[in-house]
């Protein structure tokens, strides 16, 4: 049986209608607004309950007649699962488990690996976040940056001043519209829009928030930033959700701020996919189970609020009118009544919640059919031995395809950052091990005795030891 979400999913996000006829770097485009739908799903089940709590209007409707205060007290009992987030967790585990190989010139593997934006991020934790990223909205980006130039004349004085080639992590939700070039190099990035926070200095302690776009093309860029200061720094004064935003601007309520230019020939903005469509266009690839995660969410909030009034039975008194008066119901008293008069609870059938439970049950198996249980190794449902093959062989192949675009992404990072300071840009590689075969206690223990009775010698039994992830090699023994 095939289960059907139920209700439509009510996003408060605009739709592409109002953006013709608007000439401003503010706008976003169609094909941006077409992703931010699936992103916005994408965002509630990353964020968890308190965010689908926060917009429960869109994710866990209001039903028809439902009192609004009633509305808020089940909206304060649901409670999410985030199946969808452990499973994006579970991949970026899995493709980044063991470390990045970075070979070539010192200057990357001993000092920029070490901090690759700025703010003494490693390579690895900045791979994860970006992988992360990337797995949640079917794209994630690397924009390679570099301070202006500041008087230096040489690469030793350059990084004497400390001036290098940084990353800057840009948010699939930032990115308000890009063009291609559509004659000479068909399909080059030739412009991209970038939204912005621009935080400035007010008074001695106090902050100013402005909303800015910045525009980059090749060998240049402009930063336009509107003139009237942002109300709230989450945009959620007006009681509105993250979802929601503006498709344009007119020409009157910005400014140029800043403009300058850069030595590379290219749009310096590396983009990585994991669900791509077209240039700059993605669909996230775990949508599906992402709808299935939110329809889990509804029924299972349904089941907690008729758990909780189930468990509130309603007391009836046949034979008392409205005026009586002075009666207290508690384990401590007892109650006489009049011949012919009948006090009893009524509470709702067990069946209902059996029914409620089933759909949930359901819903665990299909998000498990999915891909969840394969990779976050959590089981919902007896496997054969084929089945669990299977599953190994179409996991592999995707966290192949997205460990491989991770790798040619970075290594395009590194290629711009070398041209930015003139080196030979290194090598990277990413380890393809996706088969995670540990050994247990028990196997621990059946090696032991094998060894004690020299049935293998000692190199055998750490080699077995390595391979099992209980020791690590030697290159790994040596790093640490």
């Amino acid at each position: 049986m095939t289960y059907s979400i139920p209700g439509d999913i009510r996003t408060k996000i605009q739709t592409s209608t109002s953006i013709g006829g608007i000439d401003s770097p503010f706008t976003k485009t169609r094909a941006v607004l077409d992703m931010m739908k699936g992103w916005e799903i994408m965002k509630a089940v990353t964020e968890g309950t308190e965010y689908l709590r926060e917009n429960s209007e869109a994710f866990l409707p209001l039903e028809p007649r439902e009192d609004f205060t009633a509305y808020m007290a089940r909206v304060n009992r649901a409670v999410f699962s985030p199946f969808t987030q452990r499973l994006i967790r579970a991949a970026t585990g899995l493709v980044l488990r063991k470390p990045i190989a970075l070979t070539g010139d010192p200057y990357w593997t001993e000092m920029f690996k070490m901090d690759v934006d700025g703010c003494k991020s490693d390579l690895d934790e900045y791979a994860r976040r970006i992988l992360m990223c990337s797995l949640t909205y079917g794209q994630s980006h690397i924009l390679v940056d570099y301070p202006a130039p500041s008087g230096a004349v040489s690469l030793a004085e350059e990084r004497q001043q400390n001036r290098r080639p940084y990353w800057i992590e840009v948010d699939p939700n930032n990115l308000y519209g890009w063009r291609l070039d559509r004659e000479s190099n068909y399909g080059n990035l030739i412009q991209v829009r970038l939204g912005e926070k621009a935080v400035l200095p007010d008074g001695d302690f106090g902050e100013k928030v402005f909303d800015q776009v910045r525009v980059i093309e090749p060998g240049r860029y402009r930063v336009f930033r509107k003139t009237d200061q942002v109300d709230s720094m989450y945009d959620i004064d007006d009681g509105s959700y993250a979802g929601e935003f503006d498709t344009g601007t007119t020409g009157e309520d910005y400014k140029l701020a800043e403009s300058g230019s850069f030595s590379l020939g290219e749009i310096p903005l590396v983009t990585i996919y994991s669900g791509k469509t077209e240039n700059l266009v993605s669909k996230p690839p775990l949508l599906d189970i992402a709808y299935l995660n939110l329809a889990h969410f509804q029924r299972q909030a349904d089941l907690i609020h008729s758990l909780h009034v189930a468990s509130q039975p309603m007391l009836v008194m046949e034979g008392y009118d409205d005026q009586t008066k002075d009666l207290a119901i508690s384990v401590n008293y007892a109650m006489a009544t009049q011949p012919g008069n009948k006090i009893y609870y009524v509470e709702p059938a067990s069946s209902a919640f059996d029914a409620q439970s089933a759909e949930i049950r359901e819903l665990q198996m299909q998000m498990a059919t999915l891909g969840i249980s394969t990779l976050s190794q959590q089981k919902f449902v007896a496997e054969s031995a084929d089945a669990r093959r299977l599953d190994r062989v179409d996991t592999n192949s995707m966290l192949a395809m997205v460990s491989m675009e991770l790798e040619q992404k970075l290594q395009k990072a590194f290629n711009l950052s070398a041209e930015y300071v003139g080196i030979e840009p290194p090598e990277v590689k990413i380890s393809r091990d996706f088969d995670i075969e540990r050994l247990i206690g028990q196997d621990i223990t059946a090696l032991t005795s094998l060894f004690d009775q020299q049935v293998i010698d000692r190199e055998e039994f750490r080699d077995i030891l390595v391979q099992g992830e209980v020791l690590p090699s030697a290159n790994e023994a040596k790093s640490e």
